[in-house]
């Protein structure tokens, strides 16, 4: 195993299903030869040149840092560490992906919860310990870690299945929703580039908003259609008319028909 058969096993598992995709990265994650290789270069990297770095992207997040091994539409491998010391969340996050992680320092300890519903329940402790791997459906689980000192590392791969993913965090004390985020990198890159176009006025560009609409999350049409009326509100009307008859989420409906009263009032004309 090496790091370039992790990133073509990535890159083949873009289009399959998430049972497969998972199946083709969780090797990587029970046999870790790789990441060691990996270690043992970079070592003597750094020994002959104090200033080399580690041809991988860095990233951090509070107490939380990663080295990021691959990233695919789908599929994230990283190294990461967690200051287990830190101020302990009173929130559950659900990534909405398939997560493998292989603790390499010492035990994973936690509390796994579970959405029954909408509502997240505590059903068991978690201990596991280095060189064993807790598999997670972050979906629908949660993994509350217990604080202690030090830091924890472990290796980590989350896999999405196909398609818009969705994310949320839910307070653990009410079970309430904080935040829901529909996480499609897809729509994120193709939004920027609507953003760009609008803010440098490219109407020549209305096709490619059109096109755009048929995204398949309600967020994300609402999100174009915000960026086609900016745009040309002229040529977005019709589509903006048709949403708000029949798009098939309600929330999207009332919105495109509040926006169409809006446009009809007589200074909006002018």
């Amino acid at each position: 195993m090496t790091l370039a058969a992790l990133t073509a096993s990535a890159q083949a598992a873009a289009n399959a299903p998430l049972d497969e995709a998972v199946a083709m990265i969780r090797p990587f994650v029970h046999d870790i030869g790789w990441f060691g290789a990996w270690l043992t270069d970079q070592i003597a990297g750094m020994r002959v040149d104090p200033l080399h770095l580690p041809p991988v992207r860095a990233s951090s997040n509070g107490a939380v840092r990663h080295l990021v091994f691959v990233r695919t539409e789908r599929i994230w491998v990283t190294a990461t560490v967690i200051d287990l010391s830190a101020p302990l969340s009173d929130r559950l996050h659900f990534s909405g992906r398939h997560a493998l992680c292989r603790p390499l320092n010492k035990a994973l300890q936690g509390k796994l919860f579970q959405l029954e519903g909408v509502r997240p329940v505590h059903i068991r402790p978690i201990d596991c310990q280095p060189g064993k791997m807790l598999e997670l459906d972050e979906r629908h689980q949660a993994l509350r870690l217990t604080p202690g000192a030090g830091a924890l590392m472990m290796l980590r791969a989350q896999i999405a299945p196909r398609g818009p993913v969705l994310a949320r965090t839910i307070d653990l004390a009410s079970g309430g929703m904080t935040a829901q985020a529909q996480v499609d990198e897809a729509h994120a890159r193709t939004l920027m580039l609507l953003s760009l176009l609008r803010i440098q006025r490219r109407r020549d560009a209305a096709p490619m908003f059109a096109a755009a609409l048929d995204a398949p999350l309600p967020a994300q049409r609402w999100a174009v259609m915000r960026e086609y009326l900016a745009l040309d509100t002229a040529q977005a009307l019709e589509p903006l008319t048709v949403m708000a008859r029949a798009d098939a989420d309600g929330k999207v409906q009332s919105l495109a028909r509040q926006t169409l009263a809006q446009l009809e009032q007589p200074q909006c004309r002018a």
